[in-house]
């Protein structure tokens, strides 16, 4: 197994136009772990989420294939890392040469800071 870990620092995380492409694929590995944890919980009234998402081809980032079953809350307790549960679909695990993953956000998030997350791959 190896890690991938990816940090947005400090007040980075509040914007939406940092979540994105965190990693290229360079040979054929499959998903088998996802972990968040923020430094200070959103405070937006609605859902504030992170998922991590599948871009092939040409898919543009948030319109990839949502690796988890449900979103994470970015609203969670602070400090507190999050397992997330993957997709049943095995297959959209399954990343080929060339393949991205991508951080996908969604909501407004207000007051959210320091995001990090660790992917865990399989070869």
């Amino acid at each position: 197994i190896k890690y991938l870990h990816w940090t947005l620092p400090g007040a980075t995380a509040a914007t939406a136009a940092n979540y994105g492409t965190i990693f290229i694929v360079p040979t054929t590995m499959t998903v088998v772990g996802f972990k968040e944890v923020h430094e200070t919980a959103g405070s937006d009234p609605g859902a504030v989420t992170v998922d991590l998402e599948k871009l092939t081809g040409t898919t543009a980032p948030a319109s990839g294939t949502a690796l988890l079953s449900t979103a994470l809350s970015l609203k969670a307790t602070a400090n507190t890392v999050q397992t997330g549960t993957l997709t049943a679909t095995k297959a959209d695990l399954n990343l080929a040469a060339g393949d991205r993953l991508a951080l996908k956000d969604a909501g407004t998030l207000t007051a959210v800071v320091g995001v990090s997350v660790l992917v865990e791959l399989q070869f």
